[in-house]
């Protein structure tokens, strides 16, 4: 890398680091946090390009809806698991109507970085998975039995460990927890248990069928996920699966400090006193079902065609 180069890329390092120490440290003022969080827009959409240039190059290259979804999901997530350092974020958009009713001594907004690096991060896990799955799946073309024993051995621990942390997950989103950042942290752990099995599905289909229908697939799980979602049971009170919306948090601030100015009390809110959110695993086990089934319909549905057709 010419020297040029480096001194560009220092620079721009330097100043994310200011960015977010900016969006954390807070202002007395909104301007600072509004250039902050532009610049970690900007860098994060530079990124983006060697990104999908090094992603062209690998397995997962082919399956841009996945490492998208992935992203988006792993953006979300690590948003929700951002602290909170004194009052609430501030992140601007539809915030600016917050100035109306209440302005903060400081100004923060925490989640912006944590949102940047859940898409990175998402969309990084995703192409070490294919890279990682494509290995293991590939080692029987090889001329080397131990060496495919020896890609294989590990595979066996991981799994163990994998699917104990799950059960401890989905234990924590039905057993509950008197406060809602343990289950920020359980979802992301399935996310990411479902990015991991979810590569390996990919890879399947494509070794099983020549030419698979992804429309369909995809279909078929996000119908799967949706319906199991619904059928997901209640235990004592209803699932607190996300955080209130932020527009409906801001007209829940502003109609509590209207009442106080008017003087008309309003009715305390009520927060379950127990967070459960058992919708999530029967919605990933519901879009595992659905994929399978349109995967196992497929074949048989063009060979009855075939059939009858002689």
């Amino acid at each position: 890398m010419p020297t040029a180069a480096r001194v560009v890329v220092a620079i721009a390092v330097l100043l994310l680091m200011v960015a977010v120490r900016t969006l954390f440290v807070g202002y007395d003022s909104y301007t600072p946090l509004l250039f902050a969080q532009y610049y970690i827009g900007a860098f994060a959409l530079v990124m983006m390009f060697p990104t999908f240039l090094w992603t062209d190059r690998r397995a997962a290259g082919d399956h841009s809806i996945l490492l998208i979804a992935a992203a988006a999901v792993g953006a979300t997530l690590f948003s929700l698991a951002a602290p909170q350092i004194g009052e609430p974020n501030y992140c601007g958009g539809e915030y600016l109507l917050y100035s109306i009713v209440r302005v903060p001594k400081i100004y923060r907004c925490t989640s912006t970085p944590f949102m940047v690096a859940g898409w990175f991060a998402g969309w990084w896990i995703t192409v070490w998975a294919f890279n990682w799955w494509t290995e293991i799946l590939g080692t029987e073309s090889s001329d080397a039995p131990s060496t495919a024993e020896a890609a294989r051995s590990p595979v066996y621990l991981v799994v163990v460990i994998a699917v104990a942390l799950l059960i401890i997950a989905v234990a924590k989103l039905y057993v509950g927890s008197d406060r809602f950042g343990p289950l920020v942290f359980a979802e992301i752990y399935i996310w990411l248990f479902t990015i991991f099995m979810a590569v390996p599905t990919l890879l399947w289909a494509e070794q099983t069928i020549p030419a698979p229908n992804w429309f369909v697939l995809f279909a078929a799980a996000l119908v799967g996920a949706v319906v199991f979602w619904n059928l997901a049971p209640q235990i004592g009170e209803p699932n607190f699966c996300m955080p209130p919306l932020r527009g409906l948090q801001l007209l829940q601030d502003m109609a509590k400090d209207i009442s106080r100015m008017v003087g008309v009390p309003q009715p305390a809110r009520v927060y379950p006193k127990v967070f459960r959110c058992t919708a999530l695993p029967l919605a990933i086990a519901g879009g595992f079902a659905g994929w399978w089934i349109a995967l196992w319909a497929g074949p048989r549905r063009k060979s009855t065609e075939n059939s009858e057709s002689y």
